[in-house]
């Protein structure tokens, strides 16, 4: 092969890469604009009036956690409570899905299961 074909072969490789860069970078703009500008729009969309000065001070007491009508975090809870809170829940989501396992086996007419019979 002759040596300027070699100049020529590169010439190209590199024009073609550039061009490829070009159109993959002009992509990605307008894709990352259109994403910004639904943001915007999301953002629009979403926002609340911001509170004024007076409401903020006269609502930093009442916002402490604890505060009357205010839930306190589980991350700030005794695990003990939290514990015991999580045991009465899944006790009663289990209480409820036997009821209607027993609801449907008597609208079915089928024979109960003896696990199901909490007084036995």
């Amino acid at each position: 092969m002759l040596w300027w074909m070699w100049i020529v072969l590169w010439v190209a490789l590199v024009a073609v890469s550039v061009i490829f860069l070009v159109v993959v970078g002009f992509r990605v703009f307008r894709r990352g604009m259109r994403t910004l500008r639904e943001f915007g729009e999301a953002m629009d969309r979403l926002q609340v009036d911001a509170p004024s000065a007076d409401a903020v001070d006269d609502g930093a007491a009442a916002a402490r956690p604890g505060a009357p009508g205010i839930p306190v975090p589980a991350v700030f809870t005794a695990p003990a409570t939290v514990r015991a809170a999580r045991d009465l829940a899944r006790t009663r989501r289990i209480d409820d899905r036997r009821a209607r396992r027993v609801a449907k086996r008597a609208e079915r007419e089928q024979p109960q299961l003896l696990q199901d019979m909490p007084h036995l």
